[in-house]
């Protein structure tokens, strides 16, 4: 929400690209950090560079913990009764994670005696494992190896993140992603683990959905490691070579029955519309590129109205998705986080012949978020918009709509009408914020009115509780988007998904 007098949110800074070029970041710079910053140096402030212009964010590292939390409170529906042990296991692991967190500035930033370092250091591991023992039910020896490996690796990843990706992350916003990062290996392991040792093929469509999606991010995700791990892969030949056996075995994997290829062209032409949507999803992909393309061309930066073209797009694929063809947006949602893995990676690596063109679509629409080499802002929106689909048990079950509408309804709706509003109309800023009142009021009203649209049109379920932490949402997350200098895409889902979960 900015004054009429400007035309972003914030103001650019110019010196955080003249400084960039000196620092390594990327994938390479991981490798790189790792073999010249000795052990005594990974906690230090120095031996890590979030993003500039920004505060810790520390408090982030909580809001994917009590997300997962307030899932619990919910009866699990006869379909996901499967599902409720990996549930808690998911949420325990990611207080484990959150804890670790915590500990890992007291020991990397309060000057503290070697004692209490090193009972810090063993706080999470143990606080993890009594949790897996305690409230999952597990075996004792599972509880200690799972406890201590997952905080152990976690911290590591976190740390290497912090250093590999330069300036891209505050230490809050690389918490959110991290935990996300192994939450999904974890449930990936435990779901692909479990139907290779002995277990059922998948029956329902979803479930045959879900496998086919689980099994390609995870195989995404391996190639990534292994891209870090071994550089010679990332010579283009190679690159293209492995992509293309990386799609072959997406396709191919025996994990459903037909294969996943069949799988999906069945699924697709099962339904005409589904057949209409999935035609309507192509024509806004096709509007997103040639927008992305006239921008480029037009050979000025992208303003704010102009990068908020992209959240109106997202509305319009995630609410007819929600609402008629959820299974149909789930599958989409991981094909589009696959793709933007990819085209990252193309960037990331100078992989001819599409790199220059990338690079050239980053710089005409990054904004003073994306300082570093990474680009969060496109990420973000993604993710925040598709976190309550994937955090959900059996999201397509038809009960939980207006969760499932947090993301949509926070940056796609409220975050939209706040920029439009306070641009325009702001007058009144908010102390110590950039943001305007004019445009919190339009981002508490938009999405009580986009809310009650749904409500009498029959397309949601609204109850006098639903409407209340509604309210309080959307109160709470206008507040946290004026005042924040987080990444809102990401933060504002989870603030509003947690509120309106506890309905």
């Amino acid at each position: 929400m900015r004054s009429p007098e400007t035309d972003s949110e914030h103001s650019e800074t110019d010196s955080v690209g003249s400084t960039t070029d000196s620092q390594s970041s990327g994938l390479g710079a991981v490798r790189h950090q790792r073999r010249s910053t000795q052990r005594p140096d990974v906690f230090s402030i120095k031996a890590m560079a979030p993003r500039p212009n920004a505060g810790p964010g520390g408090w982030l590292c909580l809001l994917l913990p009590l997300a997962l939390t307030v899932r619990l409170l919910h009866h699990a529906t006869p379909a996901c009764k499967d599902q409720a042990r990996m549930q808690w296991l998911l949420t325990v692991a990611a207080g484990g994670m959150a804890l670790e967190t915590l500990c890992f500035f007291i020991y990397a930033f309060v000057k503290t005696g070697i004692l209490v370092k090193c009972l810090v250091s063993l706080l999470p591991g143990v606080a993890t494992s009594l949790s897996f023992y305690l409230l999952v039910d597990t075996s004792l020896t599972f509880a200690i190896i799972v406890g201590f490996v997952m905080t152990s690796a976690y911290q590591q990843i976190y740390i290497y993140t912090l250093r590999g990706f330069q300036r891209s992350f505050t230490y809050g916003e690389a918490s959110v992603f991290v935990q996300g990062l192994v939450l999904f290996a974890l449930s990936a392991i435990h779901r692909l683990g479990g139907f290779f040792c002995g277990g059922s093929w998948p029956s329902e469509e979803f479930e045959t959905l879900d496998m086919i999606m689980v099994s390609a991010l995870f195989c995404l995700l391996v190639f990534c490691v292994a891209l870090v791990l071994f550089p010679s892969l990332r010579k283009p030949y190679r690159f293209y070579l492995w992509t293309l056996l990386l799609l072959l075995a997406v396709t191919c994997m025996p994990v459903t029955r037909p294969l996943p290829l069949l799988a999906l062209v069945q699924f697709l032409l099962r339904d005409q519309e589904r057949l209409a949507i999935l035609v309507f999803y192509m024509l806004l992909v096709v509007l997103t590129c040639l927008t992305v393309a006239w921008q480029i061309g037009s050979s000025a930066k992208a303003n704010t109205r102009v990068r908020k073209i992209f959240h109106l797009l997202i509305v319009m694929v995630y609410i007819p998705g929600l609402i008629f063809e959820c299974a149909l947006l789930y599958l989409a949602t991981g094909v589009a986080l696959a793709a933007f893995v990819v085209l990252e990676l193309l960037r990331l690596l100078k992989i001819p012949p599409f790199a220059d063109r990338l690079a050239l679509a980053f710089s005409t629409f990054k904004d003073e978020k994306d300082a570093g080499e990474l680009a969060l802002t496109p990420f973000c929106l993604l993710i925040g918009c598709s976190m309550p689909i994937w955090m959900t048990p059996c999201p397509c079950s038809g009960d939980n709509t207006l969760a499932l509408l947090s993301g949509i309804l926070a940056v796609g709706v409220g975050d939209t009408a706040a920029s439009v509003v306070g641009s325009k109309l702001g007058r009144n800023k908010w102390g110590r914020s950039s943001r305007s009142l004019e445009g919190t009021i339009a981002f508490v009203v938009s999405i009580l009115m986009a809310v009650w649209l749904l409500a009498i049109s029959g397309l949601v379920a609204m109850s006098q509780a639903k409407w209340f932490a509604t309210i309080f949402a959307a109160l709470n997350s206008a507040l946290v988007e004026a005042f924040t200098d987080q990444v809102d895409n990401l933060v504002l889902p989870l603030i509003f998904y947690t509120i309106v979960g506890l309905a």
